[in-house]
């Protein structure tokens, strides 16, 4: 660092990066330098990622790449909104991920962010000349860690951290909330009675002469808000500290011929929202074998188990209200549980359940899904190569609820239960060919 005073001169020349422009950039199903592309693509570095504790990794390029927009969900099990330069549709504006060599529209709670190498991001109509019309949105392709020639590696990583609600709510205690309603039926009786300035009539004349010769009569007496505690504080009977806690082992290494990378990750988040949760099992494999000069092949799988425990938190009213709407709107005067074991709802509100209910509800999610991806390629001449792939992703989602007749909407039907199963599968089949021709240093072909 230098000091500048007020009045010098300062001279700056800037040197260009030349390891920038000489950095390789997948595109697709080629790779071009940096300094040749005409398109408009990101390189995210993954090294931040992995520090990173959330559940998606998507939701770890959160202001990390121009043009592209994450909106992430604080649910455990929660996905990740991404929009690449805006909103280009009426219909889904999802973007199209790539996960080695694999398309795909699902979520990433699936990936460890431990196993990804790099993410690039396609984000101009170009990238439609590659893969058609799924491309709208943009691409995001996901490369995943391989094997290296060299001795065998075993790694372990492994992480705790602690989830506190702190961005609460304000709201008023059981003393706090009785002077209020003090406070408002005062203003109403002056209302109904058409007080200044709500009419033209004086305090005295409405003392003197009350609206159906009813009196104004205090809600609570000083006394009874002295003699009373703090009531039910809602908020606090449905959160929780939380916790998030993963373990990842891999082992990487190879010969000359043969590389492999193998890796399993325990992912364990316990939501802030009582009943909230989300546990991830997944394993991978990557095996890369030269048979002959010509030949070479490979493998790629992931697999994980995804079991979610989730709470309702939706932005529904009524009935069917999330817990946090309905703690935020029940009053502190009203038990949790009364003496006969119900659930007493707000008299000012009986159509919004008891928060405290909805915690006997059961909503738990499993979802099993296999990524999986082989390869060929020929190479019959120095330059020239032809690939053939196959991939597949497969996907079992099925969830489990049931609302006992303690809650407000479940006791409408004396309990509400529900059991949905969902089976995708997606298959992919190409081949690919492709010539690549450096001369000179300036010139290539490809």
């Amino acid at each position: 660092e230098t000091g500048v005073s007020a009045g010098d001169k300062v001279d700056v020349t800037l040197q260009s990066d030349h390891y920038q422009l000489d950095q390789v950039v997948v595109t697709g199903y080629s790779t071009q330098k940096k300094s040749d592309l005409t398109g408009s693509v990101t390189v995210v570095s993954v090294d931040d990622m992995m520090k990173s504790a959330e559940n998606n990794p998507i939701k770890s390029l959160q202001g990390r790449v121009p043009g592209m927009e994450v909106t992430a969900n604080g649910n455990p099990s929660g996905s990740a909104t991404v929009r690449i330069r805006g909103i280009g549709t009426l219909n889904n504006n999802d973007p199209l991920f790539v996960i080695d060599g694999v398309p795909t529209r699902g979520g990433m709670h699936e990936l460890n962010s431990n196993d990804i190498e790099n993410i690039q991001v396609l984000k101009d109509a170009s990238a439609a000349s590659i893969y058609g019309s799924r491309a709208a949105n943009g691409v995001v392709l996901i490369t995943t860690k391989r094997g290296k020639e060299g001795r065998t590696v075993v790694s372990y990583s492994g992480s705790y951290s602690i989830q506190q609600y702190t961005d609460n709510y304000d709201v008023y205690n059981l003393k706090e909330w009785m002077n209020a309603m003090n406070t408002a039926t005062w203003d109403l009786w002056m209302y109904e009675n058409n007080v200044y300035p709500y009419g033209d009539r004086t305090l005295q004349e409405a003392i003197d002469s009350p609206k159906n010769g009813v009196a104004y009569k205090l809600s609570f007496t000083d006394k009874q808000i002295a003699a009373t505690g703090e009531g039910t504080d809602w908020l606090d009977l449905i959160t929780r500290n939380g916790s998030v806690q993963q373990h990842n082992v891999s082992v990487q290494g190879g010969s000359k011929n043969t590389n492999f990378m193998m890796s399993l990750n325990y992912y364990d988040n316990r939501g802030i929202i009582e009943n909230s949760g989300m546990k991830r099992y997944s394993a991978k494999i990557n095996v890369d074998q030269v048979i002959n000069k010509y030949f070479k092949t490979g493998v790629n799988i992931t697999a994980s188990r995804i079991a979610n425990d989730n709470t309702q938190l939706g932005a529904e009213e009524y009935e069917k209200s999330g817990m946090i709407r309905a703690a935020v709107q029940m009053n502190p005067n009203i038990p949790a549980q009364d003496e006969d074991g119900n659930y007493p709802v707000n008299p000012q509100l009986p159509t919004q359940p008891n928060p405290a209910s909805l915690l006997l509800n059961t909503d738990k999610g499993l979802m099993d899904r296999i990524l999986a991806n082989a390869y060929v390629t020929y190479e019959p001449i120095k330059d020239l190569v032809f690939k053939f792939s196959m991939g597949m992703d497969r996907a079992h989602q099925s969830r489990k609820t049931y609302m006992p007749k303690e809650t407000l909407f479940g006791g409408l039907s004396d309990g509400i239960a529900t059991i949905s199963e969902n089976d995708s599968e997606k298959y992919l089949i190409e081949t690919t060919g492709s010539y690549m021709k450096e001369f000179n240093r300036n010139h290539r072909i490809n």
